[in-house]
């Protein structure tokens, strides 16, 4: 279909032509001093990275300062003031655009030239709705810029011996501004420009009483608190489709179609919670907590929740007849606890029945928006967990174990209604879900001398969930996502896909399962399979770290298992002749071409209509499952005789490498998805090189 000519022509890289090579740097100071009577620490931190795409920046200031100081022998007061800076610009990485270079580097045609006759950004890409990524990336701008500060100050008070008295009182805010422009089309003298401002502030009392007291054997504490916390929340959006290019501020703008918009929410949380810890001998210890919360995300009649928790542990080897193991079993310890806690993590106004402004007849109205739940409550998490840990040897050698068993009732989740009702979904409180797993840590010291110490350690985790219930139905889809689905008997997410097969050996047609198990190339009448989930069966981490006298060379590598990814991309780039106009990967090379021929890509056919290619099928399914390697450090530290010599305490120089290599088998170049497994055109995890210098005085 295409001239083996183009061959000849010059070819561009465009994945290379899209990224560079990025840098960070981070510089930090702080100091500390303190005496009798009071103490500080303050720090000044400064963090510039640039990414591997253009325009794709992010720069952060912090400053600190911690402050406590006695004003009596039995008051202090102190406090914590956090400020913090962020400026942070990308290109427009949003899923499968256009404008994306990680999706326009695969797609577009490499006879394509970069560059026009005048030297100019080439915009006549016709495969790529003639859009140029770097073109984009000169003339339009994304950033937001947000100005943070949290403050806290604390007064305790001991007016006599063993009770405290403690008020907490905090505000923390976050003040922020953002733009989106696009510049116009060569030759253009209009642009479309996005402003938008945000406001969020919260303020947090916390007031406690605590008596502890021991005697003889035994020691005890007991705390009774209250808190409260309002958080508001404002935001301000300008749309205008029309500003000027040279000046693209919107009051430059010529647009009679210029947007704004307007929200505002607030929140509110009053809390009441008590705790008592107690233990014996240090070898047996109790605690139990008990707490009442009352939101106001929830219905009328369910705003108070009342959540508890019991735990205790038994510390064998300080029992008597454990006397002499010291020598091999240094910490043997059993642990075991029961609790409910509660989850409000929803957005405002969920339980109310909202109005939204609605244009009719050239007027400004108020319509419904969603229906109200008086009864909206609480999402209560039951959990239970035993534990061991074990030490060996002087605790050279280390174990901990965690069994744990949740049972999440009333899911906070949206729920499909009879559209006679006037909506088509309502919130509320549906279901159970079912959480089992088991964590375990290993790590020792190999060899541990003078000079020598080399430390090697493993942890494991182990989840499965499992949704027990969902009320009057037995599946729902998945934040409007039809390929994700709860379904009770199985996981939390559950992909539900087209089931292929694969290809008929015969004539290359893509072939899929029917309900009743037999074959067809017809797409549609092919079954929908629950075809696994994206959540890992296992997840961990291996370290190790080796050191002789001032040098050590440290490496971390983390783990996932058993979780499946869609590559949603390969519907483009693996098209079987759909997609006729973009550039193709490599694997779409791999295609059926005579009789007989299996295991491969059904055939390419010019303008295919056959679905062959559908992102929403188990052809482009795979493990996800990987090893990587996260960090590798070297370092050294010079000896303190040196550092005496000109008057410093401590100085050390470093190296690391961040996510050098990863072990995978995903035709990709990152095998991480996301949480739903699916993630397109995102942002690739990069290899980093580091090196650093600590200086301590």
């Amino acid at each position: 279909y295409r001239p083996y000519e183009l061959l000849t022509r010059p070819q561009t890289n465009w994945m290379k032509e899209f990224t560079r090579i990025g840098n960070m740097q981070e510089y930090e100071i702080n100091a500390s001093a303190g005496n009798d009577k009071g103490k500080f620490y303050t720090s000044l931190s400064y963090q510039e990275n640039e990414g591997i795409v253009e325009q794709s920046s992010f720069k952060k200031f912090t400053a600190r300062v911690n402050s406590d100081y006695k004003l009596l022998p039995n008051l202090e007061i102190g406090t914590r003031v956090n400020l913090a800076y962020t400026d942070i610009h990308d290109s427009e990485m949003q899923s499968l655009y256009y404008s994306n270079p990680f999706f326009a580097g695969l797609t577009i045609l490499p006879w394509t030239p970069l560059y026009d006759e005048n030297g100019n950004y080439n915009v006549n890409i016709p495969e790529n709705s003639n859009t140029n990524p770097l073109y984009n990336a000169s003339v339009d701008e994304q950033y937001e810029k947000q100005y943070r500060v949290h403050g806290a100050m604390y007064l305790q008070w001991e007016p006599v011996k063993n009770l405290v008295i403690k008020t907490n009182n905090s505000v923390e805010g976050t003040f922020g501004e953002g733009i989106r422009y696009w510049g116009p089309d060569p030759g253009g003298a209009y642009g479309t420009l996005q402003s938008s401002t945000l406001q969020y502030l919260q303020l947090t009392t916390s007031n406690t009483i605590t008596y502890s007291n021991m005697w003889d054997d035994h020691s005890f504490r007991v705390m009774v608190g209250q808190e409260a916390q309002r958080r508001t929340y404002h935001s301000f959006y300008a749309y205008a489709p029309q500003v000027d290019a040279k000046i693209p501020y919107l009051n430059t703008s010529v647009s009679s179609q210029d947007q704004v918009g307007y929200s505002e929410n607030a929140r509110t949380l009053l809390s009441f919670f008590g705790m008592v810890d107690y233990n014996y001998a240090n070898r047996y210890f109790l605690q139990a907590s008990l707490r009442y919360d009352g939101s106001s995300l929830f219905g009328a009649n369910n705003i108070w929740g009342l959540f508890w928790s019991v735990s205790g542990s038994w510390n064998v080897s300080n029992e008597e007849w454990m006397q002499g193991t010291e020598d091999w079993l240094s910490i043997l310890k059993l642990r075991a606890s029961y609790g409910v806690n509660g989850n409000n993590n929803i957005s405002a106004y969920q339980a109310y029945g909202v109005y939204a402004t609605a244009a009719y007849n050239g007027a400004n109205g108020q319509l419904p928006s969603s229906p109200d739940n008086a009864n909206l409550s609480w999402e209560k998490n039951y959990t239970w967990n035993v534990g061991l840990d074990l030490g060996f040897f002087d605790s050279r050698i280390n174990f901990q174990v965690d069994a744990y068993d949740r049972i999440t009732k009333g899911m906070l989740l949206s729920k499909q209604v009879p559209q006679t009702s006037g909506f088509s979904s309502n919130f509320m409180n549906i279901g159970s879900l079912k959480n089992t797993g088991v964590e375990a840590q290993l790590d020792g010291d190999i060899i541990r001398t003078n000079d020598w110490n080399w430390n090697l350690g493993v942890n494991f985790a182990w989840n499965k969930t499992e949704i027990l219930d969902l009320g009057d139905v037995e599946e729902m889809t998945y934040s409007g996502d039809s390929r994700l689905k709860h379904v009770v008997g199985k996981s939390f997410y559950t992909f539900y896909i087209k089931d292929y097969y694969g290809v008929n050996p015969s004539n290359g047609d893509a072939l899929w399962r029917t309900k009743d198990g037999q074959l067809t190339n017809d797409y549609n009448k092919a079954q929908y399979i629950y075809a696994g989930s994206p959540e890992p069966k296992f997840t961990g981490g291996i370290n190790t770290s080796v050191a002789w006298k001032g040098l050590s060379l440290s490496a971390f590598f983390e783990y996932k298992v058993g979780n499946k990814v869609l590559i949603v991309e390969n519907r483009y780039v693996q098209s079987d002749g759909n997609q006729m106009s973009m550039n193709q990967a490599l694997g779409a090379l791999n295609y059926w071409e005579k009789p007989g021929d299996t295991g491969v890509n059904p055939k390419p056919v010019a303008g295919n209509a056959s679905n062959s290619y559908t992102f929403a099928s188990t052809r482009w399914m795979e493990d996800g499952s990987y090893l990587r390697l996260k960090d590798v450090t070297l370092s050294y530290t010079f000896p303190q005789a040196w550092m005496k010599k000109i008057h410093l305490q401590n100085l050390k120089v470093y190296v690391s490498g961040l996510n050098l290599y990863t072990f995978h088998d995903v035709q990709w170049w990152d095998p991480e998805r996301g949480v739903d497994g699916m993630g397109a055109g995102i942002y690739p995890m990069t290899k980093t090189i580091v090196g650093g210098l600590e200086v301590s005085f």
